[in-house]
């Protein structure tokens, strides 16, 4: 049996349906899929790409485990608290409204501009809910349920990595599973294989095309900022890629 993890997705549904196209002829039954989160946000399809993960979920014969990213962390703090602002500010969150609503996402750039500075300095809600009532439920359910990190006998899959003092990984916390550690790529040569994303940190060739980042016990598979998503799959380690949709 084996577990293939994939890397951030960021909206781009053409790299995401190719790259699942690539591996449909290696699944078998008993392998695991893990999705190491950051679905969201940046490129112009979230919820075509959340509505396929979903589908790959329900139609396919292995285990389909999904993780949290950074990005489905900050949203979830807004759908919590309208008056938290750290997903719009940060992380490129109108071109995810939009993929659910032209006009949720225009509101809410309109509100936006209008508080300014006001947001950072105030409590001032915006109108979030003109996005969430068209949420479907299970894109809700799929957020809310998303695990922090996987842990099978060949490696840990996770988003932002390991604190590389913490000797445990169930003694991380929440905070650095998600984001990693400064210290994280240089410094952590730890008993286990780590597989995450997040670092956008690929291996660029002659010819311009991203590779996964191999540290000493770390495989890092975040090269969807080049147009490309990338899985590997444990214990082999072999690579897989789509081809380049940008």
């Amino acid at each position: 049996m084996s577990t293939i993890a994939i890397g951030d997705v960021h909206g781009n549904r053409a790299a995401l349906d190719d790259l699942l196209g690539r591996l449909h002829a290696e699944l078998k039954v008993g392998d695991t899929v893990v999705f190491l989160g950051d679905y969201i946000d940046r490129g112009p399809d979230t919820k075509g790409c959340i509505d396929r993960i979903l589908r790959f979920r329900a139609e396919t014969p292995v285990d389909v485990v999904t993780l949290i990213g950074n990005h489905e962390d900050w949203l979830l703090r807004t759908f919590a608290d309208r008056c938290r602002h750290s997903w719009l500010l940060g992380m490129e969150a109108l071109d995810t409204i939009a993929s659910y609503s032209q006009e949720a996402a225009d509101s809410i750039r309109r509100a936006a501009e209008a508080a300014g500075p006001r947001l950072i300095i105030d409590r001032i809600g915006l109108p979030y809910d003109e996005f969430f009532r068209v949420l479907p439920a299970g894109h809700v359910a799929f957020l809310r349920g998303l695990q922090v990190f996987y842990r099978t006998a060949d490696a840990v899959l996770v988003h932002g990595g390991l604190d590389p003092t913490v000797h445990s990984v169930e003694a991380q916390t929440r905070e650095t599973l998600i984001w990693g550690t400064e210290n994280f790529l240089t410094d952590y040569d730890g008993p286990d294989l780590v597989v995450y994303g997040h670092w956008d940190n690929a291996e660029i060739d002659a010819a311009g095309w991203p590779h996964a980042a191999i540290g000493r016990s770390s495989i890092g598979i975040d090269t969807i900022s080049h147009g490309v998503l990338t899985a590997v799959r444990v214990p082999d380690r072999r690579v897989f890629q789509s081809g380049r949709f940008v």
